[in-house]
């Protein structure tokens, strides 16, 4: 990577922790203890979060499969209601983990383990713990470890980036016992 790359890397980074700083500050005494969401993907403020995939770059061997790296996205808001504010980041930061790395990421070695078809149904987060609910598109020829571990790793990371969620349910129609077996 050249010089400016990085820089631009640890610039970015760096307006993130401070967004993010500012954002849970100020709803620090907000306790949500159940928020479902349901909103678009467009909204007045930006702000960036991390998504996280599996890397080729920085595990060329694929010998830790439920390892996966942080990009930074910078998303819309889609609202300013600090009660609402978590469950509509970690709404948020599903969707992009499901639309993928992009081409230009993808170069740099990012790639997905969940299947394109996958859909969030609804999220929810009582006392610090997300349950995500998924349509029958992620469990869908899902076989193998490595394959389950980096699916549940891209999810879990991208969810727990938020201080306030501290372990994540995964479920798919409902069924959080028998899925995601490898």
């Amino acid at each position: 990577m050249k010089r400016y790359q990085i820089a631009l890397i640890f610039f970015s980074l760096g307006i993130a922790l401070v967004t993010f700083s500012f954002d849970w500050f100020l709803s620090f005494n907000d306790k949500v203890t159940t928020t479902t969401t349901t909103v678009s993907d467009s909204g007045p403020e930006y702000s960036s979060l991390n998504i996280f995939f599996s890397n080729t770059n920085q595990d060329p061997n694929g010998l830790y499969c439920d390892k996966t790296y942080p990009i930074v996205r910078k998303i819309s808001r889609p609202t300013n209601n600090p009660a609402s504010r978590l469950g509509e980041f970690a709404y948020v930061a599903i969707k992009e983990l499901l639309k993928g790395p992009t081409d230009a990421e993808k170069k740099e070695g990012f790639l997905t383990s969940i299947n394109p078809e996958t859909k969030v149904q609804k999220i929810s987060i009582v006392d610090g713990v997300a349950t995500v609910d998924f349509n029958q598109g992620l469990g869908r020829e899902v076989g193998g470890s490595c394959r389950v571990g980096a699916i549940r790793s891209q999810i879990t990371e991208t969810l727990k980036q938020f201080p306030e969620i501290k372990d994540v349910v995964i479920s798919i129609n409902g069924e959080t016992e028998t899925i995601l077996q490898p």
